[in-house]
């Protein structure tokens, strides 16, 4: 793609520069859909009304706006408005997949002019999707994010914005050290700060976005151990941990396309690429005046020419293995270097060998520089990343060890057999090579001891095995791991949970396609935590089947536990959906949601015991979900606390729970707005939209349990049958609730149980029609076209049919198109499923 010309201020900067307004810009393309992880009322679809007077907005770090392109198209571009655009600046950044679960960011974040209310075009390199997602992190005046206009743009021929370093080098295994802030302690910057950190002028993309600018003056602060002020990366092989590999196992392979532009006066020496070991440097290129060398440790040992001119570009390339440095100069071999080294690790950027001591002036003026064009670093290949490699193993000893050599694309093959399982920690595949680890035949590499945990890792995909130890399968700290088509069955004797998302800067991991069973013990199937004060985010936990837990406990026997209490302020972005629950019959709660901003979604639960239930935090949405009770006791539905909730599009059916365990309970709080992280928060704006119960033993209830009934929400257009009880039932007197657009129709013993405005419940038969495994609205129901509208959140019905024009009341729309979802069964979830 083309790239965007940057003018950067002087001053030194960090991540928040702003993007041009002017960029590449494609033909807009057409989109079919669009959908947001929240709004307030100001909807998603208000970006593509070509209106800059409306507009979608969200609170809180790391909602999503997503478009839906239909099919795979070629992307080469996003303009954006935003709302207050003149004034303040927004936070974002841009996300494409091609399926709508597995997303690759193309603009690290971004910040917005601040100077206009028209769209803001932004260029990245053109690539094929079907989604693009817009991910808002606030402004500099709040937290929300608000777009007023949205373009998706195709291809474009360019090659993106450069905002950072990061935009024109691949730094995720770098840290870089520069010599600015304290005396004695240089400023080192890690992931992911890195992934979106200048300072100008030390650490900066070039202004044609070709190259990143390292520069080091004389006057630049070194550590106590030195005295050579550097701008400079250092290789790691992920956050937080420094690379360390020997000259005598393996291969390990820099090539630096770079230029040496300045020098520092009396003292022109400046070092462009090396190689150190655990304590010194091994090996440089080495520049004093025009003659560049490659250096023996810090003597001179080669010379390449004695006639370098400044700012002329050249290949820099080391390649260490078998105990030999071997080392290029635009593709020519020019020494040989006989090192047997330990703790080895590359650095790149510009190191000086000139200080005040040595150097005059003492200023920022006199620096030494080097622009990078490129940088790739390889481990066991010979200059470009490693070829896929298949690892079979057949015992544990070989497992562990293809677990401590694993890098990017390893697909490493369990034999039939039983294994036990050790720690994964460090490891980095990436989205189009992940580290794998399969069954050779699913299901009969059976992992009977030990523990796995994939810590500090991402990119990590764990597949097809079955398992039966005793210990807690963690994800600690990682991103991006995968767990899919295995069998859980654990061994167990106390309380045991058996997968656990955790620790710093984990997120986007995915559970699916497994079977989960037999669990009789305190604890979960799944359970996601975080840090102490941040939940794990963006994890995706689908098409599983959960089966056969219990009997009944108290509490800690969730299938699924979303956050924790102490954790519960903040967002999750969890997405649970399309997986099928029965007989789980473990815990009051079979799902408990306990932080902000997650979607529980298209799941079918049968004969369990239990409710899913909201239990902490605020503006979840519960949509397309199906409850079958079959007259098991104790079955319940949807229960909920908190703020700003979203029920809408499921079906209750069958259910014999009353109180927690009703259809659906709008709960009573025992604190308001604020109180203790493990209380009960009252209820504020539910809205509880075009869902459908039949023969339930209580449906909706209103505060049945606590004091403080819930508040300004609102029960629109459900259909509610049934033959006892009330079947609304407000057991507290809620506040200002508001029914518009209802349907329900009391037979037996059954009364409505509410009185209300006409039209806003009516007793009418919504002649429901068993059809399949549901009863759906049949012919000339009255439920047809009589719903109370203003829902745009409500573009489809449980079975995945388009709402049109004034939708049906209930759950289902009488539709003649195809019915794209249905109750799950056993065949469309877990390892063999399609």
């Amino acid at each position: 793609m083309r790239r965007v010309v940057l003018g950067l201020p002087a001053a030194v900067l960090v991540a928040g520069l702003a993007s041009p307004v002017a960029a590449a810009e494609g033909a807009p393309l057409p989109v079919a859909g669009v959908v947001a992880s929240a709004d307030d009322g100001n909807v998603a679809a208000n970006t593509l009304d070509k209106d800059l007077n409306t507009r979608w907005s969200a609170e809180g770090d790391g909602v999503w706006i997503r478009y839906d392109l239909g099919s795979a198209r070629t992307v080469g571009s996003v303009s954006l408005a935003w709302h207050k655009g003149d004034t303040r600046k927004d936070t974002f950044e841009v996300q494409l997949s091609d399926d709508g679960s597995a997303w690759t960011t193309v603009l690290p974040r971004r910040t917005t002019s601040g100077s206009t209310l028209q769209p803001q075009n932004h260029d990245f390199p053109d690539r094929s999707a079907r989604y693009v997602r817009v991910v808002g992190h606030g402004n500099t005046v709040n937290d929300w994010t608000s777009i007023t206009e949205a373009t998706v743009n195709g291809p474009d021929g360019g090659g993106g914005e450069c905002r950072h370093p990061a935009d024109v080098l691949d730094l995720r295994n770098w840290q870089l050290g520069l010599p600015i802030g304290e005396p004695g302690k240089p400023l080192d910057v890690e992931q992911p700060a890195l992934a979106t950190y200048s300072a100008d002028p030390w650490f900066r993309a070039t202004e044609d976005c070709q190259a990143v600018q390292f520069r080091a003056a004389v006057n630049g602060v070194t550590t106590s151990g030195s005295n050579h002020p550097r701008a400079e990366l250092r290789e790691t092989t992920g956050p937080g941990t420094k690379a360390s590999w020997s000259s005598t196992s393996g291969t390990h392979t820099m090539v630096l396309d770079q230029a040496i532009t300045a020098l520092p006066k009396d003292i022109p020496h400046l070092v462009a690429g090396q190689i150190h070991d655990a304590n010194d440097a091994v090996s440089a290129f080495r520049l004093e005046g025009s003659k560049l060398y490659l250096t023996d440790g810090n003597n001179k040992h080669t010379l390449i020419t004695d006639n370098y001119q400044l700012g002329t570009r050249f290949q820099a390339k080391f390649v260490v293995g078998g105990d030999q440095i071997k080392a290029y100069y635009n593709g020519e071999l020019k020494a040989t270097l006989a090192k047997a080294f330990t703790g080895g690790h590359f650095k790149a950027g510009a190191s000086t060998q000139a200080n005040c001591e040595n150097s005059a002036p003492c200023e920022d003026g006199n620096f030494g520089e080097v622009k990078v064009y490129g940088l790739t670093v390889a481990h066991d290949g010979t200059g470009d990343p490693g070829p896929v490699r298949t690892v079979p193993v057949a015992n544990s000893a070989q497992l562990q060890s293809a677990f401590g050599a694993a890098r990017a694309g390893d697909r490493i093959v369990l034999a039939d057999g039983q294994y036990s399982i050790g720690k994964l920690s460090g490891k980095h595949g990436t989205a189009a090579q992940p580290i794998t680890v399969v069954a050779a035949n699913r299901g009969k590499a059976v992992i009977n001891a030990g523990q796995l945990e994939v810590a500090n890792s991402s990119y990590v995909t764990v597949e097809g095995l079955r398992w039966t130890n005793s210990a807690t399968l963690k994800l600690t700290g990682s991103n991006n791991v995968r767990l899919t088509r295995n069998h859980f069955r654990l061994t167990e004797s106390s309380s045991l949970k058996w997968v656990l998302i955790q620790g710093v800067d984990s997120h986007h991991n995915r559970i699916d396609h497994n079977l989960f069973e037999e669990k009789h013990q305190q604890g979960n199937f799944i359970t996601i935590d975080g840090t102490e004060t941040q939940q794990s985010q963006h994890d995706r936990i689908d098409h599983n089947h959960f089966r056969n837990i219990g009997p009944r406990a108290e509490n800690e026997m969730e299938a699924i536990r979303v956050g924790w209490s102490k954790i519960s302020q903040s967002s999750g972005f969890t997405v649970v959906e399309s997986n099928l629950f029965e007989n789980c019959d473990g815990d009051p709660e079979i799902i408990s949601v306990k932080s902000n901003d997650n979607i529980v979604r298209h799941n079918t639960f049968r004969t369990s015991q239990g409710t899913l239930s909201h239990r902490h935090g605020n503006r979840g949405a519960f949509y397309g979900n199906f409850f079958f009770g079959g007259g098991k006791a104790g079955t319940g539905g949807i229960r909920i606390y908190g703020q700003d909730h979203k029920i809408y599009n499921n079906y209750f059916e069958g259910l014999t729970g009353t109180g927690y365990d009703a259809a659906l309970q709008l709960d009573g709080g025992d604190v308001d707005t604020s109180g203790a992280l493990n209380a009960h928060w009252r209820v504020y704006r539910a809205t509880v939209a075009h869902n459908t119960f039949v023969g339930n033993v209580s449906n909706i209830e209103v505060g049945a349990n606590y004091k403080l009934a819930p508040v300004d929400s609102v029960i629109t257009g459900n259909v509610v049958t049934g033959s006892q009880g009330k079947l609304i039932n407000e057991v507290k007197a809620p506040v200002n609730l508001t029914y518009t657009g209802n349907i329900a129709w009391p037979t037996g013993s059954a009364t409505v149980g509410v009185s209300k405005p006409a039209g806003a419940v009516r007793s009418v038969d919504p002649l429901l029609v068993r059809e399949g495994p549901v009863f759906r609205i049949g012919d000339g129901s009255p439920a047809i076209d009589s719903g109370a509208g203003g829902h745009p959140f409500l573009t489809e019905d449980m079975d995945g049919q388009a709402r049109t024009g004034v939708a049906d009341v209930g759950a289902d729309e009488r539709s003649t198109a195809a019915v794209t979802r249905t109750p799950l069964t056993a065949a469309q979830v877990g390892p063999e499923a399609p």
